[in-house]
Formats: structure tokens, sequence, C-alpha cells
């Protein structure tokens, strides 16, 4: 678990980062969420840039979803949400 998104895009540039799933909030400090998926979707970490990234966020208008997942996300959750929920969709990743 990290912090902010700076401490997560280190740790996911560490050279044995392989987690089965990354989940970002969107407004994280330092770094935020769609930027640090961009950076994951361009290959310019070490993590694999296909690994599955889940949105969390409490913006939920339709333009916010969509730039979420334009940005690359597989999943784009809007709080507040169960934690039921994020269970079934990281496990429907983790499947795929």
């Amino acid at each position: 678990m990290c912090h902010d998104g700076e401490e997560c895009r280190q740790a996911l540039d560490e050279a044995d980062a392989a987690p089965d799933v990354v989940v970002l909030d969107v407004m994280m400090p330092r770094m935020k969420g769609t930027q640090l998926l961009r950076t994951i979707r361009r290959g310019e970490l070490a993590v694999d840039p296909e690994v599955p990234v889940v949105m969390l966020t409490s913006r939920g208008q339709e333009a916010d979803v969509l730039k979420g997942l334009d940005s690359g996300a597989d999943e784009y959750l809007t709080k507040p949400f169960s934690p039921n929920e994020l269970l079934v969709r990281i496990d429907r990743l983790v499947e795929a």
C-alpha cells in the first residue's frame, strides 16, 4: 500500500513489481491517479503496462468516468462503494 501517487509510481518501477491488480484513487497527493495510470499504460515503469487497474474516486460525473476509462482504467468505482463490490470487480479482473 502506498500513501501517495509518487510513492506508488516508485513501487511500480521496482524491478520485481508484479502486482495482480493496481487500485488507484484519482485524487492522490503528489501524483494524480489518472496521471499514474497513463504512465503505466505507456510502459514507462517496470510494471507490466497491461496490469489490470481499478480507479476509485468521489467524482462520479459522466465526464469523470469517461476520463478515467480513457486513461486506461479497466474498472472505475465511485465512492461510496461497498468493499464487497470492489473485491468482486478485482476478482473478475484477476481471473480474466
